[in-house]
């Protein structure tokens, strides 16, 4: 994702083109076993805009390493305010993974279940190597939990945007890979 360098309404289009051709990649990279994680940052002087986006790593420890590391692995998603919450986990034959992990389904059901905080009445949607998959609204006060089933026989990878009503991203999730 490009660096948020003006208000959204500005960048919004270049912003959906970076997206779109991050997707794009994405399947053909995660099958060559290597994928560039998607991260959000600003450079701006604007009153109000400095970390808006920004990219929230999850690391095993508060440390330069820990988090260099997460962020390699791409264990990390964007968040588009510091209201926003996101928590992505996929689960099968009593194995669970998170963003940018690994789950070893084989052939059995997955459950994706997304917990979301901060967004009145967005959408979280699910996206796969076939572009959304499913998508689902969340309630009027901004927390919900969402889950949808898939299996690695109709996706290599899940991964989760939430937007906001006017449709403005609020968050977006590195890939959860379904082996």
């Amino acid at each position: 994702m490009p660096e948020l360098n003006a208000p959204p309404t500005r960048v919004a289009g270049h912003n959906e083109a970076a997206l779109a051709e991050w997707g794009r990649g994405l399947a053909t990279d995660i099958h060559r076993g290597r994928w560039r994680p998607a991260m959000g940052n600003s450079d701006t002087h604007l009153a109000g805009q400095i970390a808006i986006p920004h990219t929230v790593v999850l690391a095993e420890e508060l440390s330069a390493y820990a988090i260099l590391a997460g962020i390699r692995a791409g264990r990390s998603w964007i968040a588009g305010s510091f209201a926003v919450e996101l928590s992505c986990t996929a689960s099968a034959g009593g194995r669970s993974a998170g963003i940018g992990e690994r789950l070893k389904a084989g052939d059995a059901p997955v459950v994706v279940r997304v917990d979301v905080r901060g967004v009145p009445s967005g959408t979280v949607g699910f996206h796969t190597e076939q572009g959304r998959a499913h998508s689902a609204s969340l309630p009027e006060s901004g927390t919900g939990a969402v889950e949808w089933r898939t299996g690695t026989a109709d996706s290599a990878y899940v991964r989760i945007e939430v937007r906001r009503p006017d449709g403005h991203m609020a968050a977006l999730g590195n890939p959860i890979i379904l082996a």
